[in-house]
């Protein structure tokens, strides 16, 4: 019974490490940082106040952040470089 509920456990854990691997980078940081909020509404952790300097700069500096237009930061920016084929001439 007790090896049963190892090898459960292991699993779940296993499951749990693939599915946020999996995640794209931008839900697991959303998915950390409301992890975080509740841990700090129930008590389990600390506040610290670098981290929240951090927080409010990441929602800043996401792309759904909606670009007021007050800056020039995205207008020298250039799209994607064409690719470029080189090939050997037979001499």
């Amino acid at each position: 019974m007790l090896e049963d509920l190892i090898v459960y456990a292991a699993v779940a854990c296993a499951a749990m490490y693939a599915g946020w691997r999996l995640l794209p980078a931008s839900a697991r940081c959303s998915l950390a940082e409301h992890t975080a909020t509740l841990a700090l509404g129930l008590g389990l952790a600390k506040a610290d106040p670098e981290a929240v300097v951090v927080r409010q700069r990441r929602a800043a500096a996401r792309p759904e952040s909606a670009c007021g237009g007050g800056c020039s930061g995205c207008a020298s920016k250039q799209g994607a470089q064409p690719v470029r084929f080189i090939k050997k001439r037979d001499s």
